[in-house]
């Protein structure tokens, strides 16, 4: 059985546009093996043999650079945004789900919206930041009990 050297070829295309769509680092691996297998279309038109290196390439490409590929990654760089989060603000322009207002937090003024419909903070009021989306503070108001005798 003799399989077109198209075939190879439009599986490493595919391998790559999927590798370019998640990156993986798995899929190019396949992508090599596809490559290797097009390249013995040249001396065989055995598709076994074709198919053997495509997993024998894929599977050693797989195992030997995988690990490297993952060391080389660099993880996300930590902000200090998160730390932004559960604290308490003073409100400095009424702020509310529709109306982006101002905050204080640490002596700096953010961008501020509540994060409930319907909820609406006046200047001095005291809430809290439960989300920041860039440089959008959501907040909601600190509700304080009020103590009758």
């Amino acid at each position: 059985m003799s399989i077109d050297p198209i075939f190879w070829l439009l599986a490493a295309v595919g391998f790559l546009a999927l590798e370019g769509m998640t990156f993986s680092m798995v899929s190019v691996w396949f992508a090599a093996g596809s490559a290797a297998a097009l390249l013995c279309c040249l001396f065989t038109h055995s598709f076994r043999v074709q198919a053997v290196v495509f997993i024998a390439v894929s599977a050693v490409c797989l195992l030997a650079f995988k690990p490297l590929a993952k060391r080389l990654h660099k993880q996300p760089t930590p902000t200090n945004g998160d730390r932004a989060l559960g604290r308490e603000a003073r409100v400095l322009t009424p702020v509310s789900a529709q109306q982006t207002g101002r905050v204080r937090l640490d002596g700096v003024d953010w961008s501020a919206r509540c994060a409930t419909p319907g909820d609406t903070l006046t200047p001095g009021q005291a809430c809290r930041v439960t989300e920041i989306h860039s440089t959008l503070l959501i907040v909601e108001p600190i509700l304080t009990e009020s103590i009758n005798h």
